[in-house]
C-alpha cells in the first residue's frame, strides 16, 4: 500500500520525476490539477474500448474498486484501483511505435517509482472480448492482494 505521505516533492526528484505543477496531499497521489478537467472530458468520450472495458470495472466484477481517466503525476491513467495501487491501461495503434513505446516505458516507470503497479492490455483484445480481459484484471488483482497480503 502507498504512503501518500512519502510521496513528497524531494521523493520524486530522487526518483528522476519533476514535482514542478503538481499538487500534492497527504491522502492522495500528487498530479497536475491542469488535467483535471481534460481527465472528465476523456471520461465523457474516450475511446470505444475504454467504455467497454469500464462497463466491467465499474460494476467491481473484479472485486475492487476502479477511477476512470486518473489524473497522476502529469500523466492520466486509464483505470486506477487505490486499494491496490494498480493502474491499468489500454494500449491501442498509436501506443506500438518506438517513441510512444519509449514513453510508455517513461511513464510505467515514474509511476512505479511511486509504488504503483501497472497492467496493459490491449486495445483489441479488450474490443474483442472485454469480459475476458476484465476477468484477466480480475485474476491479476487478486494476485496482487495476494502478494500485499503475504508482505510483498
Amino acid at each position: 500500500m502507498i504512503l501518500y505521505e512519502n510521496i513528497t516533492p524531494d521523493y520524486l526528484r530522487m526518483s528522476g520525476i519533476s514535482p514542478d505543477g503538481l499538487l500534492f496531499s497527504p491522502h492522495h497521489l500528487p498530479y497536475n490539477p491542469r488535467l483535471k478537467g481534460f481527465s472528465r472530458d476523456m471520461r465523457s468520450y474516450g475511446e470505444k474500448a475504454e467504455a467497454m472495458l469500464w462497463k466491467h470495472l465499474k460494476a467491481k466484477q473484479t472485486g475492487f474498486l476502479f477511477n476512470r481517466q486518473k489524473p497522476i503525476l502529469n500523466y492520466i491513467a486509464d483505470f486506477y484501483c487505490k486499494e491496490l495501487s494498480l493502474v491499468v491501461e489500454i494500449d491501442g495503434a498509436s501506443h506500438f511505435s518506438r517513441e510512444a513505446f519509449a514513453k510508455d516505458e517513461e511513464r510505467d516507470r515514474q509511476m512505479r517509482a511511486i509504488g504503483l503497479e501497472i497492467i496493459r492490455v490491449l486495445d483489441s483484445d479488450v474490443r474483442r472480448d472485454a469480459c475476458r480481459v476484465a476477468a484477466f484484471i480480475a485474476e491479476q488483482c487478486k494476485l496482487i492482494q495476494g502478494k500485499r497480503e503475504a508482505g510483498f
